[in-house]
């Protein structure tokens, strides 16, 4: 299929067209746009925020990959020694989430008693690479510290399609561990719901998909960024990326739960010390003007 004898929405044809002649670059977000419209475009750059998932899929799935000219990844290790992403033959530079802070100023402290919190998906997929499982599971992610609320004896809550009466039994297991489960459309539906959720949070809890954390990738989430710059602490399961952004004040780390309890302590403890330093990561290593260019600039 090509355009002429595609379906367009949205825009029309004519209109593509235009877009394509006056594009500099296309940034091609997790291989979405693909042939025959991708060839289009005179310069075409893959951006990945999937490092290890986007990866593995593709020794097994054609996802174009060949058809781009530079290879962006947010996974900060890929590259490394250490790291196990598969390179696919490719050159990989890195960039880091950002946030436009502008949009993210801190806002005031939501108490005590406010969630450590986070907006996630809740899917059962995997990956094989080399004979060895791979989840790309959220929920097998924070299944694994099913039991942090009860040890923490604190608020957390996750805002995921977790239906009651689900086979599995996650909704019940989670809330009778003592998490708050709620529905991410009604309370992160749009930009301003998302961003008063972020500020009615205490922290975030982020636990990354494992495949992240298994081969070391150095993902970072963009959401994260936005917690950070709305003067929330940032409490995330460590893939790697605590080589390339300060932790220990605003961001911490965890690696089991021994770790996540004696952060949420940390936290808990020196709420407003990591509070003001929260957004001062976003500030240095995070900000859009920032990322931004270092992206233009590696696609050169």
């Amino acid at each position: 299929m090509d355009l002429e004898t595609a379906e367009a929405h949205g825009k029309s044809k004519s209109e593509i067209k235009e877009v394509i002649k006056r594009s500099d670059l296309l940034w091609n977000f997790a291989c979405a746009v693909r042939r025959p419209l991708l060839t289009m475009f005179p310069c075409r750059v893959l951006s990945d925020q999937d490092p290890g998932h986007l990866h593995v899929a593709s020794l097994t799935v054609d996802m174009d990959l060949h058809q781009h000219h530079r290879f962006l990844t947010v996974g900060s290790k890929v590259g490394a020694p250490d790291c196990e992403v598969p390179n696919l033959g490719l050159e990989w530079r890195t960039f880091r989430p950002f946030v436009y802070l502008p949009m993210w100023t801190p806002a005031p402290d939501p108490g005590p008693g406010a969630p450590f919190s986070s907006v996630t998906h809740w899917t059962w997929e995997e990956l094989w690479l080399d004979g060895r499982v791979l989840s790309v599971s959220k929920r097998d992610a924070y299944l694994r510290y099913f039991n942090l609320p009860q040890k923490a004896k604190r608020p957390f809550e996750l805002a995921a399609m977790i239906y009651p009466g689900l086979e599995c039994g996650d909704r019940e297991l989670l809330e009778g561990s003592g998490w708050n489960i709620v529905d991410p459309r009604e309370v992160a539906g749009s930009p301003s719901l998302y961003k008063g959720y972020i500020s009615r949070s205490r922290a975030e809890i982020c636990c990354p998909k494992p495949i992240y954390r298994e081969l070391k990738t150095g993902w970072f989430s963009d959401r994260s960024a936005c917690y950070l710059a709305s003067g929330r602490p940032v409490l995330a399961e460590d893939t790697g990326f605590s080589e390339n952004l300060p932790t220990g004040a605003g961001l911490l780390v965890f690696r089991d739960l021994s770790e996540a309890l004696a952060a949420v302590q940390e936290i808990d403890s020196n709420y407003q010390f990591h509070a003001r330093a929260a957004p001062s990561v976003a500030e240095e290593f995070l900000d859009s003007q920032r990322c931004l260019q270092t992206m233009l600039d590696a696609c050169e």
